[in-house]
């Protein structure tokens, strides 16, 4: 054994752990750090909630003037029509305006209705208008589907109203039987949501759903009318702006599911009657609307 052999030896004895170098090769480099990869889930602004109950328990009877219809398919709901003649002052020459704009072949209108509903004029009765109102933007049950159509010699606002989830097959059903034999939907934002939610939920009720009629989103009409003028081309906007109307004391849209969840839990109507107001104003915003649409220059 060599003197190098033997120091190595005393070495190792006096310290067992200690391992030369040369002995052991190079010191290998230290692992990298794991990536981690951080679960990012959007965040949704906070829904405002439903406005307090200003008082005590409503029952729907008393909240809103209205009736319970059978529907064609079985069951029933509740149901509010309104004259737009009879709505408050500002629309009581609605009626007469949408009748002469569509007895005038050459009114703007005319550019955005869609090929399929044929040639010359509509009649009034031709058209129908719809905005839900539903628990959910995706997913979720139609609870109000308003419709406003022509019935004698006036615009006419129906709001088919489910009291309970199960009642949605039934309004469901009755705004396709008040569609059917139309020319002409209107809506506003229908084509990306309205028109798409119903043909799913009536899916889901087992609700034949064939639509014969044309579609005229207003929207998409406004858009290429008032984008410029507005840039904001939201429903109340225009409202605001072309009808010179205000709404005072309005239910904000993204409370309305909260406010139909609060009604079926407790029954409590309270604030129905403000879900069907805001409802009624967005149609009748819609004629007016198309009213008001400027000749091509």
């Amino acid at each position: 054994m060599t003197n190098w052999h033997k120091r190595l030896s005393r070495r190792l004895a006096a310290d067992p752990g200690q391992t030369p170098a040369s002995a052991a090769g190079p010191t290998p480099p230290p692992a990298p750090a794991p990536i981690v990869y951080p679960r990012l889930l959007p965040v949704l602004p906070p829904r405002p909630p439903a406005p307090a109950s200003p008082g005590p328990s409503v029952r729907l009877d008393e909240a809103l003037v209205g009736a319970s219809i059978d529907a064609p398919l079985g069951g029933a709901a509740f149901v509010v029509a309104r004259g737009a003649d009879e709505i408050e002052g500002h629309f009581a020459a609605l009626s007469d305006a949408y009748a002469a704009m569509l007895a005038d072949a050459g009114h703007p209108v005319y550019a955005h209705v869609p090929a399929q509903c044929g040639p010359g004029p509509l009649a009034p009765r031709d058209i129908i208008f719809l905005d839900l109102e539903t628990t959910g933007l995706n997913t979720g049950n139609v609870f109000l589907a308003g419709a406003m159509l022509w019935e004698g010699s006036q615009l006419v606002v129906k709001q088919f109203f489910a009291r309970d989830y199960a009642e949605e097959c039934a309004i469901v059903s009755l705004f396709l039987a008040a569609a059917q034999g139309r020319k002409l939907l209107v809506s506003f934002n229908g084509k990306s949501f309205d028109l798409p939610y119903l043909r799913v939920r009536a899916a889901a009720c087992r609700v034949p759903f064939q639509p014969a009629w044309g579609h005229m989103d207003m929207l998409h009409v406004s858009r290429k009318t008032w984008a410029r003028t507005f840039g904001d081309c939201k429903l109340q906007t225009l409202e605001r702006h072309l009808c010179r109307r205000y709404r005072h004391d309005d239910i904000p849209g993204a409370a309305i599911p909260d406010a139909y969840h609060d009604y079926v839990r407790t029954g409590n109507a309270v604030h129905m009657a403000a879900v069907i107001k805001h409802n009624m104003l967005d149609l009748l915003t819609l004629a007016e609307l198309m009213t008001r649409l400027p000749p091509k220059v």
